[in-house]
């Protein structure tokens, strides 16, 4: 059993990318041992109605047990309608934000009553803190949001399931503290290919609990997250890919 939380379908305007559908996404899945991934669509996150690519979307991974994940935009006019939307035609038990994309930081309070919109619904909360290297942008800059102002929304999530994104190892280690005490709060491995012994820093840190795998796949090569399983220990290697954020109770 194995699950991938940060993967998508659908072409990023911005790069190309060859292998950008729902097959292709289960076929790697399927050449490294993951059964299950939290899905989004790249196409949703730049439309101006993000509900009309992720019920594309839906129509696709509906049935194969595959979930998908909402993108959600807090600033446009009427978040609360989206909600609404994928309550009445989806079966969903997470979103997803980006505020680096969309262009707020984790104090925005439109962001901040969002992320209350899915504690009251029970849903988990999904954050991408960054998509990709920044430093690449040119038509689409990203506003890079202030690091600082994290733990505030942490603090007033209270047991809202929480996975931050493409976080860098230097950003997970400065908020070990909240991860070391806080069982809903989570990390992907999708940005760790920067560091060449991020397991052994981070179990160093006391957090490697809080691990899950993320690929960013296609934004990033599948490979790029998953080499950092060569040579751990296989009990850690099922720890982290097995690990069920909707069964904290049961690890």
């Amino acid at each position: 059993m194995g699950f991938d939380y940060n993967c998508y379908t659908g072409r990023w305007p911005f790069s190309k990318s060859r292998k950008v559908d729902f097959n292709s996404l289960r076929l790697i899945h399927e050449r490294y041992g993951i059964t299950k991934g939290y899905v989004s669509s790249l196409d949703a996150i730049l439309y101006n109605d993000p509900t009309e690519g992720d019920l594309e979307l839906y129509d696709v991974v509906k049935g194969t047990g595959y979930e998908i994940v909402p993108s959600l935009n807090p600033l446009l006019p009427n978040i609360e309608r989206d909600y609404k939307i994928a309550d009445g035609t989806m079966e969903y038990r997470s979103v997803r934000f980006y505020p680096s994309i969309h262009g707020y930081d984790y104090d925005c309070p439109e962001f901040i009553e969002a992320v209350d919109m899915a504690h009251d619904r029970d849903k988990a909360v999904f954050i991408q803190t960054s998509f990709g290297d920044p430093r690449l942008d040119y038509l689409l800059t990203q506003r890079m949001p202030d690091i600082s102002k994290l733990p505030g929304l942490i603090e007033g999530a209270g047991n809202t399931v929480i996975v931050l994104c493409n976080l860098r190892i230097f950003e997970i280690v400065q908020l070990a503290e909240f991860f070391r005490n806080r069982s809903n709060l989570y990390y992907d491995m999708s940005e760790l290919k920067h560091s060449m012994f991020a397991i052994e820093e981070l179990a160093g840190n006391g957090i490697l609990g809080n691990a899950v795998f993320g690929s960013f796949f296609p934004m990033f090569d599948f490979s790029g997250a998953y080499i950092h399983f060569k040579g751990t220990e296989q009990s850690t290697r099922d720890d982290i890919l097995g690990r069920n954020i909707f069964e904290r109770g049961t690890e």
